[in-house]
């Protein structure tokens, strides 16, 4: 990774992908960028990419001596900041700022394909289990399909920054699956998209949607006639169950096969703020640019899209893999709505009230609202600028990040809460039933 340190986005801080057990967090790493740093106490793993490592202590520069009246005005801007550095995946509460933000840091409106109108048609994707009397097929009958059938996935900068993943052609006329960690720099930055063919063709993609919280994306090329994979069916994965892995590790060696078996199934995974649920785990080697890469079963179905890989010393062979019944899901309405439909939405625009900031403001820590967007569930429900929520049923919120938590983790589109705001100095509660998020 290439990027300059003062190019990274002022919102993004470093991440990790972790390994959550019930006994302990373990470090894992999202295949497609993998790099080491330091981190204070030991050595760190992690989904790390270059460009938004600032130093091996991360802290930040010294201020100068200011006044008291500096010293409140400082304060409150860092309500601000903090929540702007803060909040991941805001968009389920924050539309407004989403936009804005895109505003800013996405100058190439050609990345993005035009969402075509909601519909109730079934998107193009299907998935089935083994044809009755099918044979296994050989691990070279399996490769020669899979090379016409995988792609690479690149977004590239002007001054030489570059991301690279993998990609699975999902339908003839030019659908892409791949994950969403591959482009996303790429999307806060307006980078253009290419999508490589094994036989080295070259094509300009546009995104069609995008679903970071189940870090899946899809990607539209101007192509016909492409060789489609067929999807199979992932909930009759057995553990034991032969699996090959396909994809362009290191962005430089494309069409790489490596095989071994499921390991695991329903294994839960922490990436970044996201949590991926019902991963599924195998032990074919996976490197850095296998992210978005198809996982095969022996019958030459598509049964996951490799995702994540355990980092640690010492440690191979544990890899996980989004299984492909939940991402033609997801796929299918990113494709036919641009969205993925019943997230929970707020309408919120807001910060974090930390512990220094409610000390000098006498403020209760929680997530500040900064703005709320007209006729949004919050609107109705009546919350004000400047309310600050410190629960959301029995959940305390002790920030706008762990509000998005409560809020995409328990909720759906249409269900109620109780808040409890502290509005003036007074604590009171609010009824609110969420909307929905549509993009």
């Amino acid at each position: 990774m290439n990027g300059k340190p003062d190019d990274r986005p002022l919102d993004r801080e470093e991440t990790e992908y972790h390994i959550v057990r019930p006994e302990q967090e373990r470090s894992a790493y999202s295949d497609a960028y993998y790099r080491s740093a330091p981190r204070e106490g030991g050595p760190h793993y992690g989904y790390n990419p270059s460009r938004y490592y600032a130093g091996p202590d991360g802290s930040p520069g010294h201020r100068g001596q200011i006044g008291l009246k500096g010293t409140l005005a400082l304060c409150m801007v860092c309500v601000f900041v903090a929540g702007v550095l803060g909040v991941g995946g805001l968009y389920l509460l924050t539309r407004d700022r989403q936009r804005a933000r895109a505003a800013d840091q996405t100058r190439d409106a050609a990345l993005y394909a035009e969402a075509p109108e909601d519909s109730d048609l079934a998107g193009p994707l299907a998935t089935a289990p083994v044809p009755e009397g099918a044979q296994p097929m050989s691990g070279e009958d399996i490769y020669a399909m899979a090379c016409g059938q995988v792609v690479g996935v690149a977004a590239a900068g002007a001054q030489g920054g570059s991301l690279s993943g993998s990609g699975i052609i999902i339908s003839d006329d030019g659908y892409i699956l791949t994950n969403y960690h591959i482009i996303q720099t790429g999307v806060l930055r307006g980078w253009p998209i290419a999508v490589d063919s094994f036989t080295g063709q070259r094509y300009d993609a546009q995104i069609v949607g995008a679903e970071p919280e189940s870090d899946l994306a899809v990607l539209k090329i101007e192509a016909q006639d492409l060789p489609a994979a067929t999807l199979g069916d992932s909930e009759a994965l057995t553990v034991g169950q032969r699996v090959y892995a396909v994809g362009n590790p290191l962005g430089a060696l494309p069409c790489t096969m490596t095989r071994g078996v499921v390991s695991a199934r329903d294994r839960r995974i922490t990436v970044a703020e996201n949590t991926l649920s019902n991963m599924f785990q195998f032990d074919a080697p996976v490197n850095e640019g296998n992210s978005g890469g198809p996982v095969y079963n022996v019958y030459g179905q598509v049964v996951g899209v490799a995702t994540a890989k355990y980092a640690a010393s010492g440690v191979e062979g544990l890899g996980f893999a989004i299984p492909i019944s939940d991402a033609a899901d997801i796929a299918n309405q990113l494709i036919t709505k641009g969205y993925v439909s019943g997230k929970a939405y707020l309408g919120l625009v807001l910060d974090t009230v930390t512990p220094s900031v409610s000390r000098y403001f006498g403020l209760p820590t929680g997530a500040y609202i900064r703005a709320v967007e007209p006729d949004s569930a919050a609107a109705e429900a009546g919350l004000l600028p400047g309310d600050v929520i410190t629960a959301v049923d029995e959940t305390p919120i002790t920030g706008a990040d762990a509000l998005v938590t409560a809020v995409r983790q328990g909720y759906r589109a249409g269900d109620a809460a109780t808040l409890t705001v502290s509005r003036g100095g007074e604590s009171i509660t609010v009824s609110v039933t969420f909307g929905e998020a549509t993009g």
